[in-house]
């Protein structure tokens, strides 16, 4: 009978041969080409770059974010990208580890010592050590630290799909950098797609204009001057590029795909990864919950309003239970919380939270696959909501002084995005009450100025009246 050691080693054998035919499918396409990489691989690279040159503070990156966001694609380019080095590589799949060898990162590392006839504390030459889902590892926080502590010649590249793990694991925090890979932005996708690059520093002036200037006007000027850059960007890119994106373009591994049906069921499939494997190891729910959330999760993909009480009515479980679902969904990224505004007052605690599906590939997977009971103007008001919210999401996360909420009020605009003292009303889509909306909110809030957000309209229009901008979506979506 083979030992449980000699398995292991019969399979990191196997690991590091196949491991250049496997980053091959995630570094080119089904034509031999190379593909695009994100942005975040820049960053990326530098981190390791920075190891390689010497600095001992840069030996353990972890990436986060929600599944099927790219970061295992992120790993394997990183790892074809310097597989050249001469060093030891190592790339191995957590999940695979625990749940097929019975085995775990510390176990796994010290027979890979036995194989290369080396402790980790003497190595002759640097270790790569690329490790995917780490948080299938119940101890993977303390394996990593100890590998870390061991030897300053071991550079950690870590992935996890449950960002919580990640962040208050205190053994990672204090040594890891971390940083968070979001679902793909419109220009990422175009050029994934299409090999269309985006204009070197539009976006970065664009999100200035639109969240830093003094009042709608000052926006509307600015963009003006912006006009000709955003049409050459724009030129060749289709209509049906939008709504490929809208649908399920802001996941990357769905890129790839050309069959509509294939693709809802990979999104479907991934969700159900999420929430069967990534939830269970947030919050101890009993199977029957578990089993309960994504009948949860797609009655709130047709919801108006979110209410807990009808919630925990409808599916018969307590309210405070339905309370700690969607903190997982929160805090497995499936869902984002946007707040109502002025909920740190005591006097609005009692106002409902918005809940925004992080990519809206996730609420037209279930409109696809299963219908929605209303209309189909509602639903895609609903799946533009969440792109905006995603892109806001994106731009204001983790920044200090910044927040994101919404007008909890009847007729309420969608967001309102605050930096210090300084407040932008923005509203989502095209009708004729939403001027009325963004006034409403604005003048509740004392914004500094209003931006409508729309999917149809072509050029800008302002209306110095209330102090805002009408904006093509497709401005909105090159920050």
């Amino acid at each position: 009978m083979t030992s449980k050691t000699e398995k292991i080693k019969e399979y990191l054998n196997d690991q590091m041969a196949q491991v250049d035919f496997r980053a091959r499918a995630y570094v080119f396409d089904s034509g031999n080409n190379k593909r695009p990489n994100r942005n975040i691989f820049v960053k990326i690279r530098s981190h390791f770059q920075k190891f390689l040159d010497g600095n001992a503070s840069y030996r353990w990156l972890t990436l986060t974010g929600l599944r099927g966001a790219g970061k295992t694609t992120l790993l394997y380019q990183l790892y074809y990208d310097k597989k050249n080095i001469d060093a030891y590589f190592l790339v191995l799949s957590v999940d695979e580890i625990v749940q097929t060898l019975n085995s775990n990162i510390y176990e796994v590392i010290g027979i890979f010592e036995e194989l290369i006839g080396k402790p980790i504390t003497n190595l002759d030459k640097p270790l790569f050590l690329f490790l995917d889902e780490v948080q299938y590892d119940k101890k993977w926080g303390v394996a990593l630290k100890t590998i870390y502590d061991r030897s300053q010649n071991v550079f950690i590249f870590s992935t996890g799909s449950a960002a919580v793990l990640m962040n208050t694991n205190a053994d990672v925090a204090r040594r890891s950098i971390f940083e968070k890979v979001y679902p793909l932005s419109f220009t990422e996708y175009i050029k994934i797609k299409n090999d269309k690059y985006e204009i070197k520093g539009l976006s970065i002036k664009l999100r200035d204009i639109i969240l830093n200037s003094q009042n709608a006007i000052d926006v509307f000027h600015k963009l003006q001057k912006e006009e000709q850059s955003i049409a050459d960007y724009y030129f060749g890119i289709g209509r049906l590029d939008f709504i490929n994106y809208l649908y399920y373009g802001s996941l990357p591994f769905m890129i790839a795909l050309k069959n509509e049906s294939l693709i809802y069921d990979q999104i479907g499939k991934s969700l159900e990864r999420a929430v069967n494997k990534d939830i269970p190891q947030v919050e101890g729910f009993s199977i029957d919950i578990i089993n309960k959330i994504p009948a949860i999760l797609y009655a709130i993909a047709d919801m108006d309003a979110l209410n807990f009480t009808t919630i925990a009515r409808r599916f018969g479980i307590s309210r405070p239970k339905v309370a700690e679902i969607f903190s997982a969904l929160e805090k497995t990224e499936i869902l984002h919380r946007i707040y109502p505004y002025g909920s740190h007052f005591t006097q609005v605690t009692n106002k409902p939270s918005k809940y925004l599906f992080s990519s809206p590939a996730f609420r037209a997977m279930y409109y696809k696959t299963i219908g929605s009971i209303i209309s189909e103007e509602n639903a895609k008001g609903k799946l533009l909501e969440d792109l905006v919210g995603m892109y806001l999401y994106r731009l204001l996360d983790k920044r200090l002084g910044t927040s994101l909420t919404y007008d909890s009020a009847k007729g309420g605009a969608d967001f309102v995005v605050q930096s210090g003292d300084r407040k932008i009303v923005i509203e989502v889509g095209v009708n004729k009450k939403i001027y009325r909306q963004v006034a409403q909110t604005a003048k509740k809030v004392n914004a500094s100025y209003s931006i409508i957000i729309s999917e149809k309209a072509e050029s800008m229009e302002y209306n110095e009246e209330i102090n805002a901008i009408k904006i093509p979506l497709k401005y909105f979506l090159l920050m």
